[in-house]
């Protein structure tokens, strides 16, 4: 079974922390909030379906077979570079309105520190539609 202190220790290192992605997730709301593009709601919204798509298929992961994995490595990859792609849209689109992006850089360009932000970001989503 998988615990929040073995992620901790990963021996792939570039963890980032609850703490981390708490902080760049406030950050990253705070700006599209305040951002007044007609139509953020729907870069918000794609960055948070990708996300959960991401997430769905690493959960997926623990319970497959090799060849399993193998079948369905490309569609995680993929999901994974449109979870980049949405993130670097919404730096973009906040860059472009005046508004604090910071939180982008403090996120890096590390796949697998973003790939963990998106699945914290589906965990507040979840849970914070009860």
């Amino acid at each position: 079974m998988n615990t929040y202190e073995a992620y901790l220790n990963h021996e792939a290192g570039n963890i980032i922390t609850i703490e981390e992605c708490m902080q760049i997730y406030k950050e990253l709301v705070e700006s599209i909030t305040l951002c007044s593009l007609e139509d953020k709601d729907e870069f918000w919204n794609n960055f948070i379906k990708r996300a959960a798509r991401y997430t769905y298929i690493r959960n997926q992961w623990e319970t497959m077979s090799t060849e399993e994995r193998m079948a369905a490595d490309d569609g995680r990859t993929q999901a994974h570079t449109v979870v980049i792609t949405s993130l670097n849209t919404l730096a973009r689109i906040l860059e472009q309105e005046g508004l604090d992006a910071s939180w982008r850089a403090k996120l890096g360009d590390e796949r697998k520190r973003i790939g963990d932000f998106a699945c914290f970001v589906s965990y507040i989503t979840g849970i914070s539609n009860r």
